[in-house]
């Protein structure tokens, strides 16, 4: 009886997720709240828009992380971002993470690495390059998105047995206002990722400044990086970016930079004409990439 019991209960099992099957591969436009996979109790969901023709080749992919300090934000803030992204056909998705304080380092980055393998996983479905995977964040999201880049051949980072056979790297990073910077120098020591990411009780404080410093993962095999920086920025010093930006030129790094004199954080806010000619740029700076050989 109770070997039935657990085979109905798998057939049940296998049945559901064969439908969440059939629902991703049946839709174009945008989708919203798509499963990913389960984390400790909390569902990972993805927002993902498809071009209306399914089309010949894989098509490349923008992924959007949103801001909002790490406690805060949510994916359907780009949901006209992405839709827009489809009409022109590419493939669009926009990603949850698991808010700070509740859940510490690296439980935000897992969760971006983890939308990531879902694509890759399902690139057949969505017809999608899963070499050509951009991420674009602002603030927050820039942050995170720069550390999925420099993560992609990174051990230490759980898969939490979601799609643990695919890998997490993308193809370049796009990142305006990040707060990118080596949390192990004093000065940074006290800023509100750091406060917001680890434990005040952090016997390893030190490692775990680390561990939060997108440059201790920094390498030539890293993909290329697009970054823009209000020298005004009154939240995120414009410093972490201009010492980033060494950091790549040390290695011979591919990057482009973009300082937006008197700029502050919303570039949108204070320099709205620079932050269009930001916005161009970055996308040229997607196109380059997306579709260079």
């Amino acid at each position: 009886m109770r070997f039935t019991l657990l085979l109905v209960i798998l057939i049940i099992f296998v049945a559901s997720s064969a439908t969440a099957e059939v629902s991703i591969k049946a839709f174009t436009g945008l989708k919203t709240d798509i499963a990913i996979g389960d984390v400790n109790g909390t569902t990972l969901r993805i927002n993902v828009a498809l071009p209306k023709n399914h089309g010949k080749k894989p098509r490349p992919v923008m992924v959007y992380i949103h801001g909002g300090g790490l406690t805060k934000g949510d994916k359907s803030r780009f949901n006209n971002s992405i839709a827009k992204m489809a009409k022109r056909g590419i493939v669009a998705a926009s990603v949850m993470y698991r808010l700070a304080p509740k859940h510490r380092f690296p439980a935000a980055i897992e969760d971006v690495k983890a939308a990531i393998r879902f694509l890759k996983a399902h690139a057949n479905e969505f017809n999608l390059d899963p070499e050509r995977i951009i991420v674009n964040g602002a603030s927050a999201g820039a942050y995170l998105a720069t550390m999925v880049g420099v993560t992609g051949n990174a051990s230490g980072f759980s898969d939490h047995g979601i799609y643990p056979g695919v890998d997490s790297s993308v193809r370049a990073v796009i990142a305006q206002s990040p707060a990118i910077a080596d949390y192990t120098r004093v000065k940074y020591q006290n800023f509100a990722i750091v406060k917001r990411f680890i434990r005040t009780n952090n016997q390893d404080r030190q490692q775990a400044l680390a561990a939060l410093s997108p440059i201790t993962y920094l390498d030539k095999n890293d993909p290329p990086f697009f970054l823009a920086h209000g020298s005004a920025d009154e939240r995120v010093p414009v410093e972490m970016s201009r010492e980033f930006v060494v950091a790549l030129q040390a290695i011979g790094h591919e990057f482009e930079y973009i300082e937006v004199a008197g700029g502050k954080h919303s570039l949108n806010a204070s320099r709205p004409k620079k932050a269009s000619e930001v916005f161009s740029a970055s996308m040229s700076f997607f196109k380059k990439h997306a579709f260079s050989e």
